[in-house]
């Protein structure tokens, strides 16, 4: 009777141990690989000087200053590549070998391209840091694309939300770690920096090792395998109960609701008059992801700091802030996005983000006049980052799955990442040439985006909390879904073959499969007399 009581409770419950393992595992290639892209802004000097003694061995003469400028640039953007491709074809590798080989697969790509970014100096080849980079990129965009779905479809509806958070919070703790372990007395230094580059090997290396003794997706084992038996047997293991009957009609349900449902491609969304509206907002908000003035922070954080005369221990110690703020600011929106509007969090995130950046350029422009100006910047950076991780981040990982229904729910997300990570290669290409000819004023150009998206926001975005897609799309004045009527002196009955119809009376038949796949009403020709 207590076990019986046990397996009741979890069955209705929250998280088994097993599922937080399982968990915990599935997710260890994005604080890999989100390690991998902060990890450069320590050692960025050192990356520098590698480069140009690595070309004047070469050819006798070092690369001019613009040069290096323009290819550490080009060094942290080119992973963007890589994960926009990937952001790309997730979806269909996920549907041809499950997500838990995909991730698999993923880890091992991830290793692959940090080993060549670590062992460039035995190589003697900065090349192989943009290889590594870019090979890394696949891992990124296939991780960020694979992981949450893997653990979420494995989810009640209750636990999606931790779940979805999760993931931001395993993405800042990364940007956290790869700052402190930057610092000079650790890793952030000329005989360590390489290792301080191949730190992911570990993560990877365990996710390697622990994912093929954890279950591939039940809802993959089942509506694409057609294995009952094996999405059961992965059942239990999640929920660690017997009973998975529950579990099991709501995956019927949504194999119910495919087959009346069209799948909306990545290329028909863009045709797709529903879905223009949702489209507009995913890019916009995937393309602000990295120009609101976050990434500015972030990422050269060790060389803003320097510039604005904030030096040694002082600017790695700032620079660290930025990821210990960014972390606590995405713990504490796992309990604001639950709580509040998803619209008036992105609203009032990129407000401020927009004011701080005008602040940190107004400081930095006078700071000659004002000493304490400096430690006001590191202030303003810091409340940058906050506001970023208490609004922006959260909401889009949040919304993506709002705006979209489930027909498109994996090309809008293609969409939106491949955004985000396009917005990622121009800004980290393009922000040392703006910080050289532009100098303090550059933040006000993020200031100005910012400002543009919030007036965005207030008059397109929809707010999506509590709310299905067909009561959002109601407002949105698209006629093909929005102005359709029924015939005001038609009644609708089910009908079967012992029917009586009387004389004259005139039945339409429905097509109940095109009504339900283009949410229009297809009236057949035959009618009964």
């Amino acid at each position: 009777m207590p076990d019986n009581h046990l397996e009741d409770k979890t069955q209705k419950g929250g998280w088994t141990l097993r599922m937080v393992a399982i968990t915990c595992v599935a997710y260890l290639i994005i604080p890999a690989m989100s390690y991998a892209i902060a990890c450069l802004n320590a050692p960025s000097q050192l990356i520098k000087i590698f480069m140009n003694e690595t070309e004047q061995e070469r050819t006798g003469e070092p690369f001019t200053e613009s040069q290096v400028e323009s290819m550490y640039g080009l060094l942290v953007a080119v992973i963007g590549i890589g994960a926009g491709f990937a952001s790309l074809t997730a979806d269909s590798i996920a549907d041809l070998i499950g997500r838990k080989y995909a991730l698999i697969m993923s880890a091992v790509i991830g290793i692959v391209g940090t080993l060549l970014m670590a062992l460039c100096t035995v190589g003697k080849s900065y090349e192989m840091l943009f290889v590594g980079r870019a090979v890394n990129g696949l891992a990124l965009g296939w991780g960020l694309s694979l992981a949450p779905p893997y653990i979420m479809e494995m989810c009640r509806s209750h636990q999606k939300g931790a779940a979805a958070m999760a993931n931001i919070v395993s993405q800042s703790s990364a940007f956290f770690i790869a700052q402190v372990f930057g610092y000079e007395e650790l890793l952030g230094n000329t005989d360590y920096w390489p290792y301080l580059i191949g730190f992911p090997i570990i993560l990877l290396g365990l996710q390697l090792i622990l994912l093929p003794f954890c279950p591939q997706n039940p809802r993959y084992l089942l509506v694409k395998k057609n294995d009952e038996a094996g999405a059961i047997k992965a059942l239990r293991i999640i929920r660690g109960s017997e009973d998975v009957n529950e579990d099991l009609k709501e995956i019927r349900q949504e194999m119910a609701e495919s087959t009346t449902e069209s799948q909306i491609s990545f290329f028909k969304l863009f045709v797709t008059p529903s879905m223009r509206r949702p489209l507009i907002i995913a890019i916009a908000m995937g393309l602000q992801q990295n120009w609101c003035g976050m990434n500015g922070i972030l990422f050269f954080s060790d060389t803003l700091f320097k510039e604005v005369g904030v030096t040694g221990r002082s600017s790695r110690y700032a620079t660290s802030g930025t990821g210990g703020v960014f972390l606590l600011g995405c713990i504490g929106a796992t309990y604001l996005v639950t709580k509040f509007g998803r619209k008036t969090l992105f609203v009032i995130g990129t407000a401020a983000i927009g004011i701080f950046c005008a602040v940190f350029s107004l400081t930095c422009v006078f700071q000659n006049d004002a000493s304490f100006l400096k430690y006001v910047n590191i202030v303003v950076a810091l409340l940058i980052m906050v506001s970023y991780a208490l609004g922006p981040v959260s909401v889009f990982w949040v919304i993506l799955g709002e705006l979209f229904p489930h027909s498109a729910r994996g090309a809008g997300f293609g969409v939106a990442i491949l955004c985000a990570f396009i917005g990622f290669f121009a800004h980290c290409y393009a922000l040392p040439a703006m910080n050289e000819t532009m100098s303090a004023y550059t933040f006000f150009v993020f200031a100005g985006i910012d400002a543009a998206m919030v007036v965005f926001c207030i008059f397109l975005m929809p707010e999506t909390r509590n709310r299905s897609f067909s009561e959002m799309i109601q407002g949105w004045a698209v006629p093909e879904l929005s102005e359709v009527q029924s015939p005001p002196s038609i009644s609708v009955a089910t009908i079967s073959s012992n029917t009586q119809i009387e004389p004259g009376t005139s039945v339409v038949a429905f097509d109940h499969h095109e009504l339900s796949k283009t949410g229009e009403r297809n009236i057949n020709n035959d009618v009964v007399m």
